[in-house]
């Protein structure tokens, strides 16, 4: 598949639709990511009620980018803007399309383009949340592409306060596949995941591991609204890994590994 240049991606237009989110499916979640049931939905939903109302399948999104799920397209960063609260069994009208795409060289896929896509969320034409993704879609066989910039290093200017770690299991990411329709391989089948050059295991999917984080921050403030958060994606996870949350006092937070490194970082404003 011959993959599009950047210019004619840019400025596409979803489809849009609505979305509607069901009670059970919210306690399911909850459950997924290892949450707390709560009669309020996971903030992690703010990723996943905008892209089911996006009038067509990840899937189908990234063929049309000349990508297919077996190249192993990932999640590179995600934030949400929160203007109002989802309500369950309701539903909402989503709108948005492709913003921007740049070309670029990572250290371990290669040659990727990042595909910035925005999705409004509204209930009776009132704003619910904006949703920003970045996706990382391989490019095999393109060799003509900048350097990725350095991520930078970790700051300590703030307190960190750790939570519980948690070991990742194969099965919850079956789960997740059906409540975020993601049919990408990498997550459910360990030889998908070593074809695309990450490991001979499942990868855990990249809305988990920030689902992880989100829980243990907005535990740290109980009683307060949830207003916007921003992540970026910097190692995979894959079954078997242990993980744990970080909460830092001025409103960082991270996912980290057991050696150290950090799997996703962000920030929270309440």
């Amino acid at each position: 598949m011959t993959a599009p240049a950047p210019e004619a991606l840019a400025g596409r237009r979803l489809p849009g639709g609505t979305c509607r989110v069901e009670g059970y499916e919210s306690l399911l979640m909850h459950d997924a990511v290892r949450a707390p049931r709560d009669e309020h939905p996971h903030p992690i939903w703010a990723f996943l009620a905008p892209q089911r109302g996006m009038g067509m399948t990840l899937a189908g999104l990234f063929d049309s980018f000349g990508c297919r799920l077996e190249d192993g397209p990932l999640l590179g960063r995600f934030g949400a803007r929160l203007a109002g609260p989802l309500v369950l069994d309701v539903e909402h009208e989503v709108r948005g399309g492709i913003t921007a795409v740049r070309r670029r060289r990572g250290r371990v896929l290669g040659v990727v383009d990042e595909v910035e896509m925005v999705l409004d969320l509204r209930r009776d034409g009132a704003p619910v949340l904006t949703a920003t993704y970045g996706f990382l879609l391989p490019r095999p066989g393109v060799t003509d592409a900048p350097a990725a910039d350095r991520p930078p290093e970790r700051t300590a200017e703030s307190t960190e306060h750790l939570g519980s770690p948690i070991t990742v299991r194969a099965d919850e990411m079956k789960l997740l596949a059906l409540l975020l329709r993601d049919p990408n391989p990498i997550h459910l089948d360990p030889d998908a995941a070593a074809a695309v050059g990450l490991g001979r295991a499942c990868v855990n999917q990249g809305p988990a591991n920030l689902a992880y984080a989100l829980t243990h921050v907005t535990a740290r403030h109980p009683g307060a609204t949830l207003a916007a958060f921003d992540a970026r994606f910097r190692a995979t996870v894959v079954a078997g890994d242990v993980v744990t949350p970080v909460a830092c006092d001025d409103g960082r937070f991270a996912l980290r590994h057991a050696d150290g490194r950090d799997a996703v970082t962000g920030t929270a404003r309440f």
